[in-house]
């Protein structure tokens, strides 16, 4: 008895060492889950997840990237709701399926994700040395990578984009470095959990895409 408790109590650990990282990590992957199946749900568990994310970003870890970019996903998220609501969720309605942007326009895409990352990296850089309250950033570069990448990628997941999915996995490989040299192993873990999800997310989301030959190479 005293064993089996034990080792839950160590898988829980897996989820996070506080109750908010807990609730952070079990709402973030319900909600993921959800929007894989496309499923609107999803939505209102990522907003929960961002809102409690922001303030161990800010208070805890000094990633201050992080911390604007889990504050923004409240308002963007609510954005997202909203299109799903607006257009439908739905697969078999036809109107609304998940599909690949046009070549010129991925090349386009690539260019503004390079621009912004730069211009985010410094900005956030300049803003720490004028501002008091801001604190110094840390892994200024990979954090500032990750948060533009999960711009875009929350943008073009409203929009059904399957390109989402690149964006998410890579920003995933990059949180668990992160996270692991902040000897956040639980996080980085997480991150590890959501790298596997964004997979699952992209064969979901090409599975339904398959059933709607109509719907490919869009801008």
């Amino acid at each position: 008895m005293d064993q089996n408790l034990f080792a839950a109590i160590e898988w829980l650990q897996l989820f996070g060492s506080t109750p908010l990282e807990i609730i952070a990590t079990v709402s973030a992957i319900l909600g993921v889950i959800l929007i894989a199946r496309q499923n609107i749900l999803g939505w209102p568990l990522g907003i929960l997840w961002a809102t409690v994310s922001a303030w161990l970003a800010i208070t805890e870890w000094q990633l201050v990237s992080d911390g604007i970019l889990y504050l923004s996903y409240i308002p963007i998220q609510l954005y997202c709701w909203r299109v799903w609501i607006k257009r439908g969720s739905a697969v078999e309605q036809g109107t609304f399926v998940p599909e690949w942007m046009s070549p010129k326009s991925q090349l386009l895409l690539i260019v503004a994700v390079a621009l912004c990352i730069l211009s985010w990296g410094q900005g956030v850089s300049l803003l720490a040395d004028k501002i008091s309250w801001i604190p110094q950033p840390s892994l200024l570069w990979l954090d500032s990578v990750t948060t533009v990448l999960s711009f875009f990628a929350q943008f073009l997941q409203a929009r059904k984009r399957m390109e989402n999915w690149v964006g998410w996995c890579i920003v995933n490989v990059l949180g668990i470095y992160i996270y692991w040299i902040k000897d956040a192993p639980i996080y980085s873990f997480q991150y590890a959990i959501f790298l596997g999800l964004g997979i699952y997310g992209w064969v979901q989301w090409h599975r339904s895409q398959r059933l709607q030959p109509y719907a490919t190479g869009s801008c």
